[in-house]
């Protein structure tokens, strides 16, 4: 009895030394930045450090008869 009371201490020694070694580990790894979006600007707001946005962007019509055209030429959109 007593040969596996000590079998069991080892092994819950063991464990508990692996647990502390798990932890310490994952505790120094760094986590990633996450590229986020800014929100769309609302109308006349101003983007601050405090309060950031970006501006829509909307094409026009000749920059969208452009890309049109190039991917007419590229042979991507079918005829």
């Amino acid at each position: 009895m007593k040969k596996i009371l000590i079998q069991y201490l080892y092994i819950f020694i063991i464990t508990l030394i692996t647990l502390c070694i798990f932890l310490s580990v994952n505790a120094c790894e760094v986590e990633e930045v996450k590229d986020e979006k800014l929100p769309i600007c609302e109308e006349y707001q101003v983007s601050t450090e405090e309060n950031p946005c970006e501006k829509e962007y909307q094409p026009t019509i000749n920059e969208i008869g452009d890309a049109l055209e190039k991917l007419g030429e590229s042979g991507t959109l079918p005829k």
